[in-house]
Formats: C-alpha cells, sequence, structure tokens
C-alpha cells in the first residue's frame, strides 16, 4: 500500500479500507502547499518528491479525480502504475471509492508485471511465444539452474564457495543470475568486460602466494609477533613485513614479464597499481608498529593476512589483502557463472519462457519505435501497417508511476519508451528519494531526478509539508547528517518552527492552537542504551509496560494499538518480542522472523503448492496427512506405486496400480482424489479470489485449523484481494504461490507489509513499516554495530566490487570506496523509521567505538598505515549513527527543550523497580483490568502447580476422555456443572484421577489432526542445541529424542497418583534410560554446574570445588546425590593426560560454557549452537578443547562426533590454533582419566554433518523399540515392546 494522508491529518493504510471513509475524507481535500501545482502541471512530465507523509498518493488521486471532473481526460485513458500488488490493491480501493464505480472501473490500474505481461500476451504471435507462455518466478529459476549444473560439465566444481555442496552451488549461481539480470547486464556483457578465466586464475595465483607468506611469516605463528615485547621481536617483525613487502615486488615482476595480452588487460592493470599500492601499506605498517603500543603487532596478520574479526581485531571489518583476494576470487567465480548464465537464457528461449526482468524488458522491446505490426489479413502494406508502440501507447493519455524511487533500469526504461514522445501519454512520476531503500536490489533513487534529462517538457516538484508527524520529529530527521546525500526539510502543516501544538490540533488540521505550559508531553524521547544496564529489547518492554500502565514520564498513558516497535533486523525483532512475552504483554511480529508458518497455514499453502506442481510430494504428503488424515500405512502403500504420489491418489481404483483393497481406509483417499480433481476443473477458470473460496468450499480446510490458524486466513484473504485484477496471476499459479508463503513467513520479500494491530503492539522491521503510521514508535538499537558493522566488509561487497569493474566511471574498484551509496541507504533506512511516528518518538541508541579496548586493534591505527591511494576505510561502511542522531537530537532540544528530553536516567531507575502487582492484562477503555499482589499471584501460580503434579487439574487433551465420566456423576443439568467444577477444583485425594496419557485421550473435539503428524507439525527454531546427550539418545529411538529435547515433552506421572512405573523426578532434557542412568546424569548436571562456578570464581583447590558441589546440591535438593558428585571431582583433580605428569586441574583454565555458533552448516536448518564444557592450556601452553564426562563408558576416536563439532566451532575462534580435543572422564567406571586425541583421528566433517542433519529432522514417527524402553520415560505412547507392560510391571 501507499502512503495516504489527507490535509486533515494523517490516515493509516487500515483506515483506507474502512468502507466510505476514505471517499468522505477525499471529499472534504483542499490541496495544500505543493499539492496544487502538482494537480495543476500541464508538463509532459512531472516528477514529484513527496517526502514522508506528504499525501503522495493521495495528491495523485485528486489529480486524477479532478482531470477526470475537467473532462482533461476519459477514466479509460488512465493507466496507474505502481510495485506490490497489495499497493495496487490499495490503488484500486481508493479510486473505486473516490470515483463513479463505472469510472473506476475503467482505470487502468497495474504492477509493473502484470501489465508487461498483458502487453506480451497480447502480442505474443509478434514476438514468438504462446499466448500461455510461462513466468519463470524465483523458485523455478533456482531449479532452471539446478537442472543446469547437474546436467552440464562446467569443470569449476572447485570454484564453489561453502563447502562445494550442490545446493550450495546452486543458490549461488542463482544469486549471480537475478544480481546481472535486476542490473541488466547480459552474459555477452561479462565476457566481454571480464577477463578471461585463465587470466583469472593466473591472477589467483599471487593471491595464493601472499596468502601463503602471510599465513606462515605475519601471523601469530611467527613468534616474534606472538610475543612482541622484545627489541628483537621488533626487528624480526619488521624484518617479516620487508620480505612481504620484497614479494609484492616479485608479483608486480612476474606482470611485467608476461605476454602483452596479460598485463594489459584492464583488470591486470588495476592488480599491479594495487600490489603498488599495498607495498607503500607495508612501509606505514613497519613504521607503525611499536613495543609501546603492543596492539601494533596485530597490523601485520590483520592488514596482509586478513585475520580480521578476531578477538584483538574484531574492529576492522575489511584489509588491503581482503580486498584483493575476494575481488580476484568473486570475479574467477562470475567468470564461471557466466556460462551458467548464458545457458540459462538458452533454457527459457528453448521453453519459451520468461524471467520477471526479461518480461520487462521485452514489453520495453514493443514500446521502442520502429517495431510493426502485421494486420490480420496477413498484408504489410503502408495502408494497414501501424507501429506496435503507437497502438500501445494510444490506448492512454496520462500515466501514473507510484513508488518511482523503487524503478530500476528495466522499469525506468520501460516508462520512457511509453511516454516520452509528441504523441505518448503525459507522465506523473511520483516517489521519495529519501525513502529509497532497496538499492540492494537494483533500484535507483535517482530515477525521479533522471527523468529532467528525459524528458524536453518536464517539471520537477517537491512536497515538504507532512501531515502525520510532530516537528520535533520531523527535525530530529532534518538535521540528521545523511552524508554527501540531499534530504528534503519536512514541515508540521500548520505550524511555526519554535511554537508547541496541542494532542487536540491533530484532529482539526492542526491549523490553530497552542500547548500549555502543562499540556506539552513529550514528542521525542531519547535514551543511552548503554547506560541503562540490560539490553535494548529489555529497555524497550520496559518502556512499553510504562506507556501502557501510564507510568512514562509526561506522555500519556497508550493503548495497544498506539505503539509499534520498529527495528532494523529480524533479530532484533524476535529479541524485543521474547522480552515483550515475558512481561505477557501482548504482540505480534509482521510475518515471522522465523520464517515459521503455523502448521495449519502450511498445509493450505501446501494444497495449493500441490494444485500448480502436482509433482511436489512432499506437499502432497502434508496434505494427506492432515486434511484427509490417511495413516503412514496407506501412505507407504501409495507412494510404492509407479510415478509420483500425485499419479497414485487419482488413479486409485478396481483396476488401478493401487486397489482399494489394498488400503486401510480407501474412503479418505477417494475423498482427496476428488477434491483434487474438482479443484484441478476449476483452476483455470475462477479468478484468483472466487478460486479461493471454492478451494475452501470443497476442502472445508478452516474446520481443522485452530482459532489462530484461522485468523491468520483471513490475512491470506487479504492478501488474495490485492492480487485480484493483476493479469500476471488473475489465476492461480506458482508465482503466486511463492508470494504467498513468502509474505506468510515475513522477511522472505522485502516488500512485505506491516501489520497495524488493535489489541497488539505492533513489532517490525523497517521495510516492513514503510507506508504505515503510529501514534507512538520505538527504535531500539541505533547503533553502527547493529546497522552497517560487518564481519568481512569486502567479501560482502563483492557484487559491488563486480559491478564496479563493469562501471567505466570508477577508475579502480579495489581503490575506491564502494561504501558511499549503501551507507547513504542505511540513513535512509533510519528516515523511513523516524518518520513512522506522528506523536511520540523513542529512540535508544550507543556510541559504537571503532577503536576499541586498550587490548583491540583499532580501526584510527589500521586506517593510519594505508596508501593515501585508498579511498575506503578499514572499518567498512561507517555511519556514526548514534552520534549524528545525539547531534540532531540536541538541535531539536535547543529549539523545543519542554517536548524533546532525555529520558535514561528515569528509564533507568523504573528498570531496577520490582513490580508490586502482577497485572493479568484485560484491555483498556471499557474493558477492567484486575491487578493481582505479587504475593496472591506467586501463591496462586505454586497451587496450580501443585494441581498439575497432582494430576488434578488436567492439560485439555488429556482431561477430555475423562470430561463424560465426570459429569455424569456430578449430573448433566446445568445447574450441576458448576458444582461439579467446584468439586473437580477441591483435588479431592480419594478420586480417581486420569493416571497416563494414552492415545484414547485424544479425541476428535480436542485434536484437529491425527497423532501419527505431530512430528511435522511444527517448523524448529532456526538455531538448534546438539549435545552429546542429544545426539546419543537421537541414535537410541528418535521419537525419545523429539520429546526429550526438541519440543521438551512432559514425562509420565510418578507412582503414588495411579499406579505407574515409579521414576526419578527429573526434568525431560536430563531424562534418561534407566533409574540408575538418572542419577549418574543428575550426578554429570551438577558436576558441570560445579566446573562453571569454579571457573568464574576462580576456585584453584578441591577444597573450594567440594564446598561449592555441597553448596549446590543442597540448594537443590539432592544431597543424597553428594557422594557421586564429590567422587567425581576428585577423579577430575586426580585426572592426567597421557603425555603430561601435571593433571588436568592444574592446567591453565581459558574458559568455561563457553557459548558456539556454527553458521550455514549444509542440510541443517538454521545455526548450530551450544556450549563447549573448558578451553584450558595444556603445559606445553597450547589450546586443549576439553568435555567432561560423568558416563560408564568411553567413547571411541571414531565416535567423537561432539569433539569434532567444537574442533569446528574453534577454528576462528581465537588468534591461535587449537592443538588438541578430548574427553575428561570423571565417572567412577572410567575415571580419573584424560584421552587427547588429534585432528586426523575424530571423524570427517562430512560424517558430522550427515549426524547434524539426521538430528535435524526430528521425528515423533520413527521409533526403535527395545530393552531400553522399559525405562522411558514416555511408555504411556504404546510405542514399545509388546510385553514392555510386563516387563515394565515386575
Amino acid at each position: 500500500m501507499a502512503e495516504d494522508e489527507d490535509a486533515r491529518g494523517p490516515r493509516s493504510d487500515a483506515e483506507e479500507t474502512a468502507g466510505s471513509s476514505v471517499a468522505d475524507a477525499l471529499s472534504a481535500l483542499e490541496p495544500k502547499g505543493n499539492q496544487r501545482a502538482v494537480i495543476e502541471s500541464r508538463a509532459d512530465c512531472t516528477s514529484v518528491d513527496a517526502g514522508a507523509g506528504t499525501g503522495k498518493t493521495t495528491t495523485m488521486l485528486m489529480r486524477i479525480e479532478r482531470a477526470i471532473e475537467r473532462g482533461e481526460v476519459d477514466p479509460d485513458d488512465v493507466l496507474v502504475l505502481t510495485f506490490a500488488n497489495e499497493a495496487a490493491g490499495s490503488i484500486r480501493e481508493a479510486v473505486a471509492e473516490r470515483l463513479d464505480p463505472a469510472a473506476a472501473a475503467a482505470i487502468d490500474v497495474y504492477t509493473y508485471h502484470s501489465f508487461c505481461y498483458r502487453l506480451v500476451r497480447d502480442y505474443a504471435y509478434y514476438l514468438g511465444y504462446s499466448p500461455e507462455f510461462d513466468v519463470v518466478t524465483e523458485r523455478k529459476r533456482r531449479r532452471i539452474v539446478g537442472r543446469l549444473l547437474a546436467t552440464n560439465d562446467y569443470g569449476f566444481a572447485t570454484a564453489t564457495r561453502g563447502d562445494g555442496s550442490p545446493d550450495d552451488l546452486t543458490a549461488a549461481v542463482d544469486d549471480f543470475i537475478q544480481s546481472m539480470s535486476q542490473e541488466d547486464v547480459t552474459p555477452d556483457e561479462l565476457r566481454e568486460r571480464l577477463p578471461e578465466v585463465r587470466t583469472l586464475e593466473l591472477c589467483n595465483e599471487f593471491v595464493l602466494w601472499l596468502e601463503r607468506t602471510a599465513g606462515q611469516d605475519l601471523s601469530f605463528d611467527n613468534e616474534a609477533l606472538r610475543y612482541f615485547n622484545a627489541d628483537d621481536h621488533l626487528e624480526e617483525s619488521r624484518s617479516s613485513l620487508v620480505e612481504y613487502g620484497k614479494l609484492l615486488e616479485y608479483c608486480r615482476e612476474k606482470i611485467a614479464e608476461a605476454p602483452e595480452p596479460f598485463r594489459e588487460d584492464a583488470v591486470v592493470r588495476d592488480i599491479d597499481r594495487y600490489l603498488r599500492v599495498m607495498q607503500d601499506t607495508v612501509t606505514n605498517a613497519i613504521e607503525a608498529l611499536s613495543l609501546e603500543d603492543r596492539m601494533t603487532k596485530q597490523l601485520p596478520r590483520a592488514l596482509f593476512g586478513n585475520e580480521i574479526w578476531r578477538t584483538a581485531t574484531e574492529r576492522i571489518e575489511q584489509s588491503p589483502f581482503g580486498r584483493l583476494k575476494h575481488y580476484v576470487e568473486f570475479l574467477r567465480l562470475a567468470r564461471h557463472y557466466t556460462d551458467v548464465y548464458a545457458d540459462y537464457h538458452d533454457a527459457l528461449a528453448e521453453e519459451g519462457a520468461l524471467d520477471f526482468d526479461e518480461l520487462v524488458r521485452t514489453a520495453t522491446g514493443l514500446l521502442e519505435d520502429g517495431a510493426e505490426h502485421r494486420s490480420a489479413d496477413g498484408s504489410n502494406g503502408s495502408a494497414t501497417r501501424e507501429t506496435i508502440a503507437d497502438e500501445i501507447t494510444g490506448e492512454w493519455t496520462q500515466v501514473y508511476c507510484d513508488e518511482f524511487q523503487d524503478t530500476d533500469e528495466t522499469q525506468f526504461a520501460l516508462i520512457t519508451e511509453l511516454t516520452d514522445g509528441p504523441d505518448r501519454p503525459d507522465l506523473l512520476a511520483i516517489g521519495d528519494k529519501d525513502q529509497a531503500i532497496y538499492g540492494w536490489r537494483g533500484t535507483d533513487r535517482e530515477g525521479l531526478d533522471r527523468l529532467a534529462d528525459a524528458y524536453d517538457d518536464h517539471r520537477g516538484i517537491e512536497l515538504e509539508l507532512n501531515f502525520r508527524s510532530r516537528q520535533e520529529i520531523l527535525d530530529l530527521t532534518n538535521h540528521c547528517d545523511y552524508g554527501s546525500q540531499s534530504s528534503k526539510r519536512l514541515r508540521e502543516v500548520g505550524r511555526t518552527p519554535g511554537e508547541y501544538r496541542t494532542d487536540s490540533d491533530a484532529t482539526a488540521g492542526r491549523e490553530t492552537g497552542f500547548e500549555t505550559d502543562e499540556d506539552r508531553p513529550d514528542r521525542v524521547v531519547k535514551i543511552e542504551s548503554d547506560a541503562v544496564g540490560p539490553s535494548p529489547a529489555d529497555q524497550v518492554a520496559t518502556t512499553v509496560s510504562r506507556l501502557l500502565n501510564g507510568e512514562a514520564e509526561n506522555v500519556p498513558r497508550r493503548s495497544l494499538e498506539d505503539i509499534a516497535v520498529i527495528v532494523r533486523t529480524n533479530r532484533h525483532a524476535q529479541a524485543v518480542a521474547d522480552e515483550l512475552r515475558e512481561r505477557r504483554i501482548p504482540y505480534e511480529i509482521s510475518g515471522s522472523p522465523r520464517g515459521e508458518i503455523d502448521p495449519g497455514i502450511r498445509t493450505l499453502v501446501s494444497y495449493l503448492r500441490v494444485l500448480v506442481d502436482p509433482d511436489a510430494d512432499a506437499h502432497l504428503r502434508r496434505v494427506l496427512l492432515y486434511r484427509y488424515r490417511l495413516s503412514e500405512a496407506d501412505l507407504a502403500t501409495l507412494q510404492r506405486a509407479d510415478g509420483s504420489l500425485y499419479d497414485a491418489v487419482m488413479a486409485v481404483g478396481p483396476d488401478a496400480e493401487v486397489e482399494s483393497t489394498a488400503l486401510e481406509d480407501p474412503d479418505r483417499v477417494r475423498r482427496a482424489r476428488d477434491h483434487l480433481a474438482k479443484l484441478e476443473d476449476v483452476r483455470d477458470v475462477y479468478p484468483l479470489s472466487g478460486f479461493v473460496q471454492r478451494f475452501r468450499e470443497v476442502t472445508r480446510l478452516e474446520w481443522f485449523l485452530t482459532s489462530e490458524e484461522r485468523e491468520e486466513l483471513e490475512r491470506v484473504e487479504r492478501f488474495v484481494d490485492a492480487y485480484t485484477g493483476d493479469s500476471v496471476i488473475g489465476t492461480l499459479t506458482p508465482s503466486f504461490v511463492d508470494a504467498l508463503e513468502r509474505t506468510l513467513q515475513g522477511g522472505g520479500s522485502e516488500r512485505t507489509r506491516g501489520t497495524q494491530s488493535a489489541d497488539s503492539i505492533d513489532v517490525m522491521t523497517v521495510h516492513q513499516a514503510k507506508g504505515l503510521e503510529f501514534d507512538t514508535v520505538l527504535v531500539p538499537y541505533l547503533s553502527d554495530e547493529e546497522w552497517c558493522v560487518e564481519r568481512d566488509y569486502a567479501q560482502r561487497a563483492r557484487y559491488r566490487l563486480l559491478a564496479a569493474t563493469l562501471d567505466d566511471e570508477i577508475e579502480s574498484p579495489l581503490l575506491a570506496d564502494l561504501a558511499t551509496e549503501t551507507v547513504g541507504e542505511e540513513w535512509r533506512v533510519l528516515h523511513v523509521a523516524l518518520t513512522r511516528a506522528e506523536n511520540h518518538l523513542f529512540v535508544f541508541g550507543s556510541v559504537y567505538d571503532y577503536d576499541g579496548d586498550e587490548d583491540e586493534l583499532g580501526c584510527a591505527t589500521a586506517d593510519a598505515c594505508l596508501s593515501g591511494d585508498i579511498e575506503w576505510s578499514v572499518a567498512g561502511e561507517r555511519m556514526e549513527l548514534w552520534s549524528s542522531l545525539r547531534a540532531s537530537f540536541e538541535r531539536v532540544r535547543e529549539t523545543y527543550p519542554e517536548t524533546v528530553v532525555d529520558r535514561t536516567d528515569e528509564l533507568a531507575a523504573a528498570a531496577s523497580v520490582d513490580p508490586g502487582t502482577i497485572t493479568y492484562y484485560a484491555g483498556y477503555d471499557d474493558r477492567y483490568v484486575e491487578p493481582l499482589e505479587t504475593r496472591d499471584a506467586i501463591r496462586t501460580v505454586h497451587r496450580l502447580g501443585r494441581l498439575l503434579r497432582g494430576e488434578t487439574l488436567l492439560p485439555a487433551a488429556d482431561a477430555a476422555s475423562h470430561a463424560l465420566e465426570a459429569f455424569g456423576r456430578f449430573g448433566t443439568d446445568r445447574g450441576d456443572e458448576g458444582d461439579a467444577a467446584a468439586e473437580i477444583g477441591e483435588a479431592d485425594s480419594t478420586r480417581r484421577v486420569p493416571t497416563g496419557r494414552r492415545l484414547s485421550a485424544l479425541t476428535t473435539d480436542t485434536v484437529r489432526f491425527p497423532v501419527e503428524t505431530l512430528s511435522n507439525a511444527t517448523t524448529l527454531p532456526v538455531a538448534l542445541r546438539h549435545s552429546y546427550t542429544a545426539l546419543e539418545t537421537h541414535d537410541t529411538c528418535p521419537r525419545k529424542h523429539y520429546l526429550d529435547h526438541v519440543v521438551r515433552a512432559f514425562d509420565d506421572p510418578t507412582a503414588g497418583v495411579g499406579g505407574t512405573t515409579a521414576r526419578p523426578e527429573t526434568d525431560a532434557a536430563t531424562a534418561t534410560d534407566s533409574p540408575l542412568e538418572s542419577g549418574s546424569r543428575l550426578v554429570g548436571t551438577v558436576f558441570h554446574d560445579v566446573a562453571e562456578e569454579a571457573f568464574y570464581r576462580e576456585y584453584r583447590t578441591r577444597e573450594a570445588w567440594r564446598e561449592a558441589a555441597v553448596r549446590q546440591l543442597t540448594a537443590r535438593d539432592l544431597l543424597e546425590y553428594r557422594e557421586g558428585v564429590l567422587g567425581c571431582i576428585d577423579r577430575f583433580f586426580e585426572a592426567a593426560a597421557a603425555d603430561y605428569d601435571a593433571p588436568v586441574a592444574d592446567w591453565e583454565p581459558v574458559a568455561a560454557e563457553l557459548p558456539f555458533s556454527l553458521e550455514d552448516v549444509a542440510d541443517v536448518t538454521g545455526d548450530v549452537v551450544g556450549y563447549i564444557d573448558s578451553i584450558r592450556r595444556t603445559p606445553d601452553g597450547e589450546l586443549a578443547v576439553l568435555d567432561y564426562k560423568a558416563t560408564a563408558e568411553r567413547i571411541a576416536p571414531a565416535d567423537a562426533t561432539q569433539l569434532a563439532l567444537y574442533a569446528r566451532a574453534c577454528e576462528r575462534r581465537f588468534d591461535e590454533p587449537v592443538a588438541a580435543v578430548g574427553y575428561v572422564y570423571v565417572s567412577e567406571a572410567v575415571g580419573p582419566r584424560v584421552d587427547l586425541l588429534d585432528a586426523d583421528e575424530l571423524p570427517p566433517w562430512p560424517t558430522v554433518r550427515e549426524r547434524l542433519a539426521a538430528v535435524d529432522d526430528p521425528s515423533f514417527v520413527e521409533t526403535t523399540p527395545g530393552d531400553h524402553c522399559q525405562y522411558c520415560p514416555h511408555r504411556s505412547l504404546g510405542c514399545g515392546p509388546d510385553d514392555l507392560e510386563t516387563l515394565g510391571d515386575d
């Protein structure tokens, strides 16, 4: 949706769709400021740079309406183009509300892609396509790329990124093709502009020489640099740099001696020049080395070994060598990928298909002068000949383009070809250069300015009069330092700078009225996050709580619908949501930051996917399980048939390969078959909205959805309505299903609109917030660290380096500062965030120190070493965001000292206050809120907990099968129900209550899906913890792993309540296979906790460890395990490795319970995270990674998956290599013992990855019955051996 504000005040997108309110508002509009100039402009091309909240779309609609009213244009002569389908839907609704229905229906409203689809379809035969040509979606493009890589031998497998898996390679090539296509760079252009592969391979040899030398001589393998505390260390370090400089000169000599075609290549010349510049940098680094500043020892490895983002070099984001390395490597890859890019175009041509970029380019070609169209009789004489361009452009006299700042090169060319010329339509292009935040998608912020050069009769107009935000908020963004780019100065309508306004003025058009001294609420509030203490997310949650309770200083109480939290990333959104949840504050995240979709809605998407892609067996399997409740046996029968699962379902019958008699429940399969056939028949008949309605009627899918999922279904319907009328996807197509899935996942589409909730705090990213507005906005995480600091800037900027190579205006991609535009875009993202606020804006931030602490290498020190020819900084993209915002804040406070305030101290005081009441938030306004005193609340929670443990209070599913029995005893009369409930609540110890979870307790009234499908009900969080216990449990029984380590399921009730097998009460996460093992696990858990405490409190003696153990056991009421824990401690202090005399307890401790995270592990969803028990230095001074074991058996090296995982995690964690990994055995059966293993003894990484992948796909369905089942805490599920009950009860 586009921003829509009228002259009377701000309006939200949700309000635009609220019946006749839009029509009423627009009918009362009077243009203000430059709006009238826009409406009255008669130029062939009018470009409007309209600031946030200035009424962009409203101004455009007023111009359309008045042009029609004056008879200047007929409704069917108007064409409106925009980007997103939601925006197109919004404009259609606004036009329909504003104009006569017939006139509104005559106006053409399209997205760019739907417009181009219509043109190409209408002239398909002329272009050599079928009118039913396919539009290749992103998903299908990736499939084509994967097929090309699988069927062709391109010979560059060794050039792949990551671990070289086929999926990684496909993703890398697909990203490349998408990027080049968006930039309108063809394969032929790449082949012409990039060096030959052999040339780049020779250049890469230089890179490898430099990297190898830096790794040997400039890293901490060089003892002089490692210790760096004596004059001879300084001299040796300088000598190493001198030798490195000689190697640079040697590389240059090799270039000079090479044949002319090689040395005269433009890229090679740039590399040669850059090597000379690196020599100057080496000289500067030699001079910078100093024993007085020991951090200068980091310079050689950081600048020339690219060892950045380490413990002491984490402030450095790019280095001279890193720039060269990533540049050469990516050019080499690009040259390889170009071959696939060319074959991809050939594949599209062979299939007669177009992707979205080619769709726009093909349509643009139709608009170029000179394209001819034969008449229907086939003649081409002058009397019947007409240009296709004239035929198309003659359909309209006025063209309107919304959000023009988001056009890319291909779309800009389309618009200019459509409207530039004496007989072409007039153009109104409206947008906001300050909200151009999609540059990474190839959009051009300067598109509005370029129109002045493209048209002879052009008029440019700026809209700066804001109808949304208070002037204090506008001035905060007006005064920000946006770098080299210019920005508009937004002004609040009807307000003189320096004067205060009242809230009541907003409802009257803000034309008159001034705030009294008592009526001046805070408009802009600044919070210094570093001074408050807790995390920014905690600060936000505290502020929200205070706003809802009316406790915020000088801000009236706000309601849930007033407040939005706008953040930079989905990670920030989830952190804020977690803190809001902790405080029981209702919230809604736009989309889902983790990419999760509720299982019922996932089934709906899968059903639609099957209808457009019958070969999607995985999706059909979900549909058959969830909607039609097929058993696993029937699914297995269907899948054994030849062909796809879809073919098997459709062919079920007496004469088919799959006979009905072979199925346990053939009626369910037949029902699925009939529904699929019926929907297949109507898929291409109904328009999209009509088909979805028919889909719901046929499948009755909402019967199988939870209440929350039914609410989500309404969101699906809104999304469908936004697409209705779009001729690209007017019917059900793969592109629609892709777009729907991205929208539901959130973050998958950069144009996904955020939500505006009436009963929740809205949490969203800036991109999702664009076009929305809220009374009160909180913007946390305002720091360079959260907005622009990157781990390895040059690696992430590789596409910008490639683009610079293709840009004739950039002399040297290696020397040029390519961060200017991306930093400018980050400032524009901030501008969007700040201008969402109407009345109150809270900003939370902190200064990022680019020079770090005294034990870190600062950016200033590293920058001082760079040659003067280098234009960039080692800091990569440097914004100084909070410093700039602080300066702007102080300027605004000088003008508005009473409404622009710093509330850091007040928030810090509030964050440390323990509230005296717990509020069950029942609502606001006319809804009653009942506070519960803290002591009473705690007492109530404990009472409910006792009822749960005693099984008098049961979960709904467990209680379902006993409801009838209870009401049978207590009577079915309505008056008896209250007595029955009261008696149940008394926890009568004499009444028999259910003692276990049985499938019989899960009735159709309480379970919407069959129990056997629960394993696939939800998508797991992106970060998974893989402990040894979890891996071991998965190997023993996947179902037990799923219950204990994935969903943290409750154990069966213990004996004493109903007679089930007794077992020690343990957390599900530590539940084990037997009571004996349960005790050993508890012993091991306490030992680990004692070891962690000992590290942080620096316990060095056995006595201190034992005291800590007794203290922890007493606190947990686990003194019966005292002997076992103390025995482990004794054995720990006696344990020693074979090659060392000193026991492991005497080794220098470096870390304990060290968290780690492995990103991008192939075949594993999200990151692999966990904790390493201990890292110590061996007596030789080398690092050793250790894992404590209180188990009864030693672990063979071949099974040491956990250690291999730890070793992988530590590879780049420390400045020095990890020399050994091992187990410290402290159990009575094995210990005391330390087994140190070499890297070649550990399982290879592919084996580890396979095991992680298996655990990453947890399954409730898969079981391995055996003797271990007799001690399983989930025996009531009945999945053990047949004789389990007898065995367990003996």
